[in-house]
Formats: structure tokens, C-alpha cells, sequence
């Protein structure tokens, strides 16, 4: 008495190929909050502070005036999920670019910008927790995006592929 056919040998290959190579679903690390707010208006600024859903690796930050000038000094400290960028002191009145780029724990980049308006004198309406959006980022912060999961699926769906192809193949041999 025959218990498993052909077709229910090659779901079973396909279910133990799916849970063999299952990985869990991680969603990307985020912009969750920054100080300025995207698109606050405040009266003075020393620091950007960037703060993400999760832990970041590694950073780089980019503060840029209208005219596309360098308004940062140094680099970018992380500290777990934040990430703190100096700015220059005295900086001019006008809108201000932040575009930022970090590793995150998965090792997925992650970037955008966000925009704040410095106008001294002004009372602060500065939208510190509110996220900002990712957006384009300035010219200086490459976005690229990481893909080792995707080959990782690629190479299981080729795997159960080649396993359902030598299970017809044995079959067809034993039958002729």
C-alpha cells in the first residue's frame, strides 16, 4: 500500500523547503521621531537629534542651508537608537535640509531627510517627537537598499524547484 504519491511527495518537499528557509518578518528600522521637528520653526538650534524604532549601526548626517552649504561640524554620534549631529554655531536664518543615512541592526540602509526653519527671535513651534518623513534626501546621502533576503528566497524557490524536478524525473524512470 503506497502512503505518499507523487504529488503529495512534492508538497511535502515544498512545505519542509518553506519552513527550512522561513525567516522571520522584520520590518526596517525607522524614523520615529527627531528634535528640530520635520518642518518645526525654532529660534536656535546646537543639535539634530535623529531617533529610529530600533538600534543603529552606523550613521551619517548631513545639515545643509538652502544653498546647499555645510551647516554641521563633526560626525554623527550614536547612542543606541539615537543619533545625534552638531551643528554649526551662528547659523543664518532660512530652511535647513537634514538628510540622514544609517546602518540599521539587520544591516538594512535606511535614509531620508527632513526640513526645520531657523528664525531667531521667533517663538519655537518646534514639533520635536513628531516623525519625520522619508523623503528625498540631499545630495550628499546615498539611498540604497539591502536585498539578502530576497536571494535567500530565491535560492529556496530554486532548491524546491530542482527537488519537485527529480521527483518527476524518478518517477518517469520508474515507470517506463
Amino acid at each position: 500500500m503506497r502512503l505518499l504519491t507523487l504529488p503529495g511527495a512534492a508538497g511535502a518537499l515544498g512545505v519542509l523547503a518553506a519552513l527550512t528557509f522561513a525567516t522571520p518578518v522584520s520590518a526596517h528600522t525607522a524614523l520615529s521621531g527627531s528634535s528640530p521637528g520635520d518642518k518645526a520653526e525654532v529660534s536656535a538650534v546646537e543639535e539634530v537629534v535623529l531617533t529610529f524604532n530600533e538600534e543603529v549601526r552606523s550613521a551619517r548626517v548631513v545639515v545643509q542651508d538652502a544653498a546647499e552649504k555645510r551647516a554641521h561640524r563633526g560626525t554623527a554620534k550614536i547612542d543606541g537608537n539615537e543619533v545625534v549631529q552638531k551643528v554649526r554655531a551662528n547659523l543664518a536664518p532660512g530652511e535647513y535640509t537634514v538628510g540622514y543615512r544609517v546602518i540599521s541592526g539587520d544591516g538594512h540602509p535606511v535614509s531620508g531627510s527632513l526640513t526645520f526653519t531657523l528664525k531667531p527671535g521667533a517663538e519655537t513651534t518646534d514639533g520635536a517627537s513628531a516623525p519625520a518623513t522619508a523623503s528625498a534626501s540631499p545630495s550628499a546621502v546615498a539611498d540604497t537598499e539591502g536585498g539578502g533576503t530576497r536571494w535567500l528566497m530565491v535560492g529556496a524557490g530554486l532548491a524546491a524547484g530542482v527537488g519537485f524536478g527529480l521527483l518527476i524525473t524518478m518517477r518517469r524512470r520508474r515507470d517506463a
